[in-house]
């Protein structure tokens, strides 16, 4: 048992209802002031596919899904390497 399972009970918090309950398309999410550049509707969408075992194609090699990135965060999908170090090999002082 994890802690915040023995210690959370004894306030009244019932950590299955914030971890692991149904939750409807209306509801305010608490992440929903951010804005990721993905549109919620794309995202719930893609949610429901992932709870029906709904596999999606991964839209670099596939036609676009509209899920408002690329536009909104003017990205460019990346279809191979590029060359170029992702992180550093080495804390930088």
């Amino acid at each position: 048992m994890k802690c915040a399972e023995r210690a959370l009970p004894d306030f009244g918090v019932d950590v299955d209802w914030y971890t692991t309950r149904e939750r409807t398309y209306e509801e305010v999410l608490p992440w929903d002031h951010l804005d990721s550049g993905l549109d919620k509707d794309w995202l719930w969408e893609d949610w429901q596919d992932a709870l029906d075992e709904t596999e999606v194609d991964d839209c670099r090699w596939t036609p676009c899904f509209d899920c408002g990135v690329c536009p909104a965060m003017q990205t460019e999908i990346q279809v191979g390497p590029t060359g170029k170090k992702l992180l550093p090999l080495s804390v930088i002082k």
